[in-house]
């Protein structure tokens, strides 16, 4: 079973008036052509994250260009990271860096059905959407309208700008040690996935991947990675995943039962978690890294944007069957570039 799995439903639609617009400041409010309405909230994070605990379930959302994935995070309890200005979420493990955050905005938007939801959306410093946390029906609505009013602010113009983003790495006239990459090798899983490879400075990752020779990385098809998902989904296996984009890293445990065309590409359902391979997924680069763990094998996948960027990784968790792993490895060697 998908460990974050309930036997109670989790919903994040509303019926209208369920919200208080007048204990969220209502005057602070803006609305769009949409039907949407909006209000920013100030940027004072080191109170806002750790306020989010008191929310209950939210139901959280991270884009990252070829994919997306969703997860329910029963209390979202964030910490600040120690010696580091990125916070942690204690439950999930899900990262957010404020130095990277252009803003966030709490919004009520409507949906077919004259349903509508409540969420708050993160936006890194050049505009675009890095974090959706939906309130859901196990949500503490007192406690959302409470964190809205006491941040909520009067709209300004955010000062976006370049984030120092790992995709813009470039790297020295001389080539890369490929000796080098291979001696570090060990130790990159390790560490959590990001553009840059660990310990060579100005080398992306992407880059290393390809120097580090077939024994330990190897380029796929993109095309493979959709059937290879629903036949994990057919096998039952459980599947880690993470994605991460400008601001955000968000990591998902899931055991995929089903899956379905959306507007935006397809998206695999668990119990309380979601995948979407979104059509860009076609202009990406994916590939395997191979490691050897206490003797066994283990292969992951990665997948990079058109920029080089790494966007997100996908293994199985610990307890896959001997039977998923021979499936697993079976296919990322057959489906070889």
């Amino acid at each position: 079973m998908d460990p974050t799995h309930s036997t109670h439903r989790i919903a994040f639609s509303f019926a209208p008036g369920i919200f208080d617009i007048e204990r969220m400041r209502s005057a602070l409010w803006c609305d769009d052509e949409c039907g949407s309405a909006y209000v920013q909230l100030d940027a004072d994070w080191s109170r806002l994250l750790p306020a989010l605990g008191k929310i209950g379930l939210l139901m959280a959302c991270a884009p990252s260009s070829p994919v997306t994935a969703a997860v329910a995070l029963k209390t979202a309890r964030f910490e600040n990271v120690p010696e580091s200005p990125d916070w942690v979420c204690l439950e999930s493990g899900m990262e957010i860096s404020p130095a990277k955050l252009g803003g966030v905005l709490a919004t009520l938007e409507p949906l077919e059905g004259g349903q509508q939801t409540a969420a708050l959306q993160f936006f890194d410093r050049s505009g675009e959407g890095c974090l959706k946390l939906l309130v859901t029906n196990r949500s503490d609505i007192a406690a959302f309208e409470h964190l809205v009013s006491r941040h909520a602010t009067p709209q300004y113009i955010t000062p976006f700008g370049q984030t120092g983003s790992a995709a813009a790495l470039t790297l020295g006239s001389a080539e890369p040690n490929a000796q080098a990459v291979r001696s570090l090798w060990g130790g990159l899983r390790r560490t959590l996935p990001t553009s840059a490879f660990p310990g060579l400075e100005g080398l992306s990752r992407r880059r290393a991947l390809g120097l580090a020779g077939l024994r330990h990385a190897w380029q796929i098809r993109e095309t493979a990675v959709m059937p290879l998902i629903r036949a994990m989904a057919l096998a039952d296996a459980p599947l880690g995943i993470g994605v991460r984009n400008e601001a955000v890293f968000l990591p998902v445990g899931m055991y995929p039962t089903h899956w379905a065309d959306c507007c935006c590409g397809t998206t695999f359902f668990a119990g309380a978690s979601q995948l979407t391979l979104r059509r860009e997924l076609s202009q990406a680069e994916v590939w395997v890294t191979r490691f050897e763990v206490r003797g066994q094998e283990t292969l992951c996948l990665e997948i990079y944007d058109d920029d080089g960027s790494f966007r997100a990784g996908l293994g199985l968790r610990p307890e896959a069957m001997p039977t998923h792993h021979i499936q697993w490895k079976h296919w990322l060697r057959e489906a070889a570039c």
